[in-house]
Order: structure tokens, then C-alpha cells, then sequence
């Protein structure tokens, strides 16, 4: 199915009188799917495909609805939805950090805090994004995709030092090391169901902190 501008009606028809001669269509539905259901299907949507140009009945079906009618007034431009996409991740991860930031003990159990919070949020909305999948959109919004991969990587990194410096943390390269967090919780679900998904993101947290715990005598000032 080739993309289609969400300003237009789809195919299919938006009421019973348009439909085909004896066959009965329920009610278009588009307009009770609620704006952060539309984003998280969006947002799952790019992260199954890599790819931007979503068609708006894949959206509807994905959000819990019906590929027919028409897309709600709001979405009235493609790249604003994705936009919006983005900043569902990038708030979901600086609420994360703000978690780990204020969270008690070394930086060991900060960054405990933040994988556990990130993955809290991955299960609720189904997917975080990667910001730099952004190649093939508007310079703008590429823009803003790297400053808000920037403002994570910059947190992260500077609890991943503060691990080194106290001594819960490896003597790894911080870069490095932010890009295996970022790219282990920046892919979709894995499981079918939500107890199972728990389990393999309890597993997750356990992997991550295992390779990026190594204590080591705390660096002298």
C-alpha cells in the first residue's frame, strides 16, 4: 500500500451511504482515536517499517481502529505527526534521566534507575525511536532530531563519568558505552504479551548493568 497524504480521505468509504450497494460499514471511528494513541501507533509504525511515509489506514488499524474515513483534523501534516513521534522519545528519555539524576546511591544505582524507568516507558508506548534515523526528513526537523539526541547522549554520558570517577562504573569509553544503552532500548518490544516483555526487559537491565559494572577503587581528585 503506497502512502497518502493524511490530509486526504483514503479509499475506503467514509460512511454507509458511500459504501457498496448492500454491504453495511460501521460509523468512521478516526476521530475517537485519541492523539496519544495515534502517536504511539506512529511511533511503533516507524520503528517496525524505518520508514517515514506511513499511510494513515496502517495507522488507524495500528492505534486500535478501522482503515476507512478520514484522519482526524489535527493531522494535517505528515512531518508535524513524526515530529511529534520524536518528542514522545525524547521526553520519555529526559524524564528517565531525570529519575536516574535524583535517584539515591552511586552511579551504579542511578543508571539502574534510568534503564528502568526507560524501559517503563518503551512498554507503555511500545517503542522508543532512534534520532538518527531521521536522514530522509526536513532539514528542520533533522535539526532537532540531533539536538535532542545530543541532550540524551550528554546525560548519559556524564552518569556513565560519574561512574567511573566513583568507582561503580567500568573504565570504558563513555561514547561507547551510551551507544550500547541507547541502541539496546531504542528497538521495538520483543514479546507478545506484557509479563513477558517484563521479564526480558528485567533481563535486559541485568545484562546492561553487568557489562558496564566493574568496580574499581574510586578516582583520586
Amino acid at each position: 500500500m503506497s502512502a497518502v497524504d493524511l490530509t486526504s480521505i483514503v479509499s475506503w468509504p467514509a460512511s454507509n451511504e458511500e459504501a457498496e450497494p448492500g454491504r453495511t460499514l460501521p460509523a468512521p471511528i478516526a476521530s475517537r482515536l485519541d492523539r496519544a494513541r495515534i502517536i504511539d501507533a506512529t511511533t511503533r509504525l516507524i520503528a517496525r517499517r524505518g520508514d517515514h511515509r506511513i499511510p494513515w489506514p496502517a495507522i488507524a488499524v495500528e492505534a486500535g481502529g478501522q482503515p476507512f474515513g478520514v484522519a482526524p483534523d489535527w493531522l494535517d501534516d505528515l512531518h508535524a505527526l513524526i515530529d511529534e513521534c520524536y518528542a514522545r522519545t525524547a521526553q520519555a528519555l529526559a524524564d528517565s534521566l531525570l529519575r536516574a539524576e535524583t535517584a539515591p546511591g552511586n552511579a551504579l544505582d542511578k543508571l539502574a534507575a534510568f534503564l528502568v524507568a526507560a524501559l517503563e516507558a518503551r512498554r507503555a508506548h511500545g517503542t522508543l525511536l532512534s534520532f538518527r534515523r531521521g536522514r530522509n526528513l526536513p532539514d528542520a526537523l533533522q535539526r532537532r532530531l540531533h539536538e535532542r539526541d545530543m541532550m540524551v547522549r550528554t546525560r548519559l554520558k556524564r552518569l556513565l563519568e560519574q561512574g567511573r570517577r566513583d568507582g561503580s562504573l567500568a573504565r570504558r569509553n563513555p561514547d561507547s558505552a551510551c551507544e550500547l544503552i541507547l541502541a539496546s532500548l531504542m528497538v521495538p518490544d520483543v514479546a507478545v504479551t506484557d509479563p513477558e516483555q517484563l521479564i526480558w526487559d528485567s533481563e535486559l537491565v541485568e545484562l546492561l548493568l553487568a557489562a558496564l559494572a566493574e568496580p574499581h577503587p574510586p578516582e583520586s581528585k
